[in-house]
């Protein structure tokens, strides 16, 4: 059976995809630990004088992992601030975010990365609140690869995708989308599928794009 060009041009971009995966953490991981440290808590005080954030009464975020972002930093001010904080916890090929109070409610979870025990989840808590359109959420997104143009690369699981798409698009919170990375992971342009979700910020130790 003939192979057809839509399926040929999405293998080349599988192809790109992944190349510039590699090429992204590549350089991500040959950032110095203190390097790293250094810039996560620039991204994160960079982050926490936004609007997105000091507006928002619920923040999402993931867990930082290997060489990403670290975000401890996030949610140390985070709990400080008194906000709600949630973290995703994988199931399957699906995702949910469920509340924290502290790093005591993360244990080792899919792949080795740290997630919530258990919890109210995010869906819960916005099943319970009221006047949903006056509240604000902000979601941190992880990532291999960003471009100017805001699209995003990450690591092949689709998890965020799915998540994202498929939050309600009536009544709901204001949710901020903004992803956390080092400047050596942005690029000029990466190749992007439709289905990509775009962060609508990316914050470096360098810029906010």
């Amino acid at each position: 059976m003939a192979v057809s060009r839509i399926s040929v041009r999405n293998m080349e971009k599988a192809i790109e995809k992944k190349r510039f995966r590699r090429m992204a953490l590549a350089r991500r991981d040959s950032l110095l630990a203190q390097e790293r440290e250094a810039y996560s808590e620039i991204i994160v005080k960079k982050l926490t004088t936004l609007p997105c954030y000091r507006q928002a009464e619920a923040v999402l975020t993931y867990i930082n992992f290997r060489s990403e972002v670290d975000t401890l930093f996030l949610l140390e001010q985070s709990f400080a601030d008194k906000k709600l904080v949630f973290a995703p916890k994988v199931s399957g090929r699906e995702m949910e975010f469920f509340q924290i109070f502290g790093e005591k409610d993360l244990i080792e979870g899919y792949h080795g990365i740290r997630e919530p025990k258990e919890g109210k989840s995010y869906t819960d808590w916005v099943s319970q609140c009221k006047a949903l359109e006056k509240r604000m959420v902000l979601i941190c997104l992880p990532g291999a690869a960003f471009d100017r143009k805001g699209h995003r690369i990450g690591y092949g699981g689709g998890f965020y995708d799915r998540y994202l798409s498929g939050l309600p698009k009536t009544v709901s919170p204001q949710i901020t989308t903004a992803t956390l990375a080092f400047n050596c992971q942005i690029f000029e342009e990466i190749p992007w599928e439709l289905h990509d979700i775009c962060p609508e910020k990316i914050i470096t130790e360098v810029e906010i794009i």
